[in-house]
């Protein structure tokens, strides 16, 4: 069947006659036509309508008189601020508001304020001129601060006021019309600030230049400090005088105060910044609620705060950068490398300052290769910096970076590095760490594991028990957190990953590069935290320092730390183990005699330290020969060493008396045990026959120059007496460690000092006169005297006659 075409009739509205009437009213009274009902009609020529519209041509002009009039009040006004501003500026405060003035190109005023400030400008010219025409000179002094508020001093001093070089208003006026430059421009000009005065052919002495230098850094540390001022005071509101700050870090300068300028501004930059910076580390999260208007202004004030931040490190990481490289690819420029120091400074002084802040680990990464740099101080401040983190560190996660980045920077260049690099690690806080948390945490994880299995053979839980589950799981997280041992277990975690790799570094070296210079590190570290090392590889430890001694390539300094290593780990948990230390004594009892007062007086604190943990700490397994032959040794060594070398040796072996009684034995010259003469030569303590010596030192130091060391000399002979004339004082009778330090001749002063030898007072003689005073001539004698006539013969015939040796007769 077809289909029908079907016709679509649209629908019309009819109006009403009354609707109709109303538009056609309302049409009317728009173009003016016809009134709404109930208003009065007025004609365009009517009178009354001319009235009213000249009342409001008349209101309109009093308005206008009356803004006017305003406007002027305004301007009078403002006259008279700037006025008053003048009157109490100081006169280098309107030259610097005249060159700034003169170089603003980047403001951009209204005719009336530019009109304005134009001629506040000149009336501050005049103000100078007024100064420099008049016969006294008024210096300003700091303001005072009474009841009534701030008050301001001058001092007027005599004599004319110094000239000053000040721009022409050509320069502004210049300015002004242009409107404003790029900012190279400005570099230009800024560049050839210090010779605008100057002319080509001028002759100028070093003086000049000199006072023109003085005064651009003058005026430089003028806008720094104002900067730094108005920022520190509203940091919310004034976060663009930061990013100013920032720019001046490496803005280009003129030559000759450049490198001060960027200093300042980066010092400056450092100090806000550690004022400011929060003590958190900054997260936004995308919001999808509204926020409050106060947290959208912290968060824009937080990314300016981060951005501004950002920007200052890499400015600071391109100077830091120069300290990295070789000797041969570093500038050659002293004052490159000094700028670049400084900048490291401050990256430290950041660090320290705010270690959870969200750049602390990249400045971490930038400066940790520093401490393999070829300048001895900048690895000093990279170093004493992150033992001051490692020190403050709570948490452990800047430590567990740290030690990462060390550990990649020795292990990338094959152990080639500074000392610093390994010395660092022994200022880490690895007190308590589990290293056994990862064996811990597999039996958990097998228990939870059988726990799961044994739910899953049983029926599965219905909702309600799964939301109950829940809920429990919940309550036992908050009350975690609530007693902080989810802080607890992290802590530990961190702290036991960086323990981790300070003992692969360390064991690393002591297998692969025993000959490295970081030995001797290596070795401080490992007695340093051989608490921490497992029992179970002690035994191996002590294998390895035995094979490092037999091959004899050791330095003295690093087998002083090799026994102390050994003893650390003996006298701790190694003392349920049974191992035959030996070879240790007789190495160091061989090398004591290498410490004397010039070439390895440093060594001798390990030395002492080390023997006080092999005698005293072990005083139940150590021989009678051993005690006997180190103590003998302590006090032939305090003969070759300075005054506090001795003093400290003594105090040793008077602590290894009071723990033996077999050391007065070398105080009895009758006592020998044994056969055998003392053979000081011999390497091993054991057959050395020191039971049939005397320490017949202690006679010698009775007569020492250092009277600290005399009486404990003295004491010691006496055989160590707790009260009489030979006791010791209180002073005295200190461990050797802090003797040694008491007495040191670090600021070159003997303490206590030592008195001059008194003058010895002598009898007056009579003696002969060596020449006469009188004439030989003039004395009367006989000439013919006969002195053989006038001798006694007798007695020295008798003499003869007995064959007598008249020497002996006469005594």
């Amino acid at each position: 069947m077809g289909k029908k075409a079907q016709t679509s009739t649209k629908k019309t509205h009819k109006l009403s006659h009354t609707k109709k009437k109303t538009i056609t009213l309302n049409k009317d009274v728009k173009r003016g036509k016809a009134l709404m009902p109930g208003a009065k009609w007025e004609r365009p020529t009517s009178r009354a309508y001319k009235k009213k519209m000249q009342i409001m041509e008349r209101n309109k002009d009093r308005l206008q008189e009356t803004e006017k009039e305003k406007q002027s009040r305004l301007d009078e006004d403002a006259d008279e601020a700037y006025d008053e501003l003048v009157e109490n500026m100081d006169q280098e405060d309107l030259q610097y508001i005249r060159q700034m003035a003169g170089k603003s190109n980047k403001r951009s005023y209204d005719d009336e304020g530019s009109d304005l400030e134009e001629g506040a400008l000149k009336r501050i010219h005049a103000q100078i001129e007024e100064e420099k025409n008049g016969q006294e000179n008024v210096q300003f002094m700091l303001p005072i601060k009474t009841k009534a508020g701030w008050k301001d001093r001058s001092v007027k001093v005599e004599g004319k006021p110094a000239e000053e070089s000040e721009p022409e208003e050509d320069e502004y006026e210049e300015g002004e019309e242009n409107g404003g430059g790029s900012d190279q421009e400005k570099e230009e000009e800024i560049r050839d600030q210090v010779t605008e005065d100057i002319s080509a052919g001028d002759k100028i002495s070093v003086v000049e230049l000199y006072a023109k230098r003085k005064e651009m850094l003058r005026e430089m540390k003028i806008k720094i400090g104002s900067l730094a001022a108005t920022f520190l005071e509203e940091p919310h509101t004034k976060i663009s005088h930061l990013e100013k700050l920032v720019k001046l870090v490496d803005m280009p300068q003129a030559d000759s105060i450049q490198i001060s300028v960027q200093r300042l501004a980066a010092a400056s930059v450092c100090e806000c910044l550690k004022d400011v910076t929060p003590q958190y580390r900054i997260f936004h999260q995308t919001a999808e609620k509204r926020q409050k208007k106060e947290t959208i202004a912290l968060q824009d004030y937080e990314n300016g705060l981060l951005k501004h931040y950002k920007a200052y490190l890499l400015k600071l990481e391109k100077y830091v950068n120069y300290l990295k490289l070789g000797k041969r690819k570093m500038p050659k420029d002293e004052l490159v490398l000094k700028q670049a120091e400084y900048f490291l400074t401050y990256m430290c002084e950041l660090l320290v300052a705010h270690p959870t802040f969200n750049y602390s680990f990249n400045i971490l990464h930038a400066i940790t290769p520093v401490l393999d740099s070829s300048i001895p101080n900048a690895r000093l401040i990279v170093k004493n910096a992150i033992e001051q983190i490692f020190k403050g560190d709570m948490r452990g996660q800047i430590s567990k970076e740290a030690t990462r980045l060390i550990n990649h920077l020795v292990k990338s260049r094959k152990h080639e590095v500074n000392v610093e690099a390994i010395d660092v690690l022994r200022a880490l806080r690895i007190k308590d760490v589990n290293l056994d948390m990862e064996k811990e945490r597999e039996i958990e994880n097998k228990k939870m594991e059988n726990r799961k299995r044994a739910l899953i053979q049983r029926a599965t839980l219905s909702r309600k028990e799964k939301k109950h589950k829940k809920k429990l799981a919940d309550l036992d997280k908050e009350l975690l957190e609530a007693k902080g041992e989810e802080s607890k277990q992290q802590k530990e975690m961190y702290f036991t990953d960086a323990t981790k790799i300070v003992f692969t570094i360390f064991f690393r070296v002591l297998k692969s590069f025993p000959r490295s210079s970081l030995m001797g590190a290596v070795l401080e570290g490992l007695a340093k935290f051989a608490h921490l090392i497992n029992i179970e590889f002690f035994g191996d430890l002590v294998n390895v320092f035995n094979h490092l001694l037999e091959a004899d390539f050791l330095t003295n300094r690093d087998g002083f730390l090799l026994v102390n290593t050994v003893f650390q780990i003996l006298t701790g948990q190694g003392e349920i183990l049974n191992i035959d230390p030996s070879s240790f004594y007789t190495h160091m009892y061989k090398t004591l005699f290498s410490i004397d007062y010039i070439r390895s007086y440093n060594d001798l604190p390990i030395a002492l330290n080390t023997i006080s943990d092999m005698v005293i700490k072990r005083k139940s397994r150590v021989s009678k020969g051993r005690v006997l032959a180190i103590a003998k040794r302590l006090c032939t060594m305090s003969l070759q060493m300075l005054h506090n070398g001795s003093a400290s040796a003594l105090a040793l072996v008077r602590e290894i008396s009071n723990n033996h009684a077999s050391v007065q034995q070398l105080l009895d010259s009758e006592h020998e045990v044994g056969s055998g003469v003392f053979d000081p030569y011999v390497d091993n303590p054991e057959h050395c026959s020191a039971s049939n010596t005397t320490a017949w030192e202690l006679s010698l130091l009775h007569d020492h120059y250092h009277q600290p060391t005399k009486r404990l000399a003295d004491h010691i002979a006496s055989m160590c007496p707790v009260t009489g004339v030979a006791a010791l004082p209180l002073d005295l009778k200190k461990p050797h460690q802090e003797i040694l330090e008491n007495f040191s001749m670090d600021n070159m002063a003997f303490n206590p000092p030592i008195l001059p030898p008194s003058a010895i007072k002598t009898k007056k003689r009579h003696f002969t006169p060596t020449s006469l005073q009188l004439n030989i001539d003039s004395i009367d004698c006989d000439t013919s005297i006969d002195f053989y006539s006038h001798m006694d013969k007798t007695g020295i015939v008798e003499l003869l006659e007995d064959d007598k040796d008249p020497i002996t007769e006469t005594l």
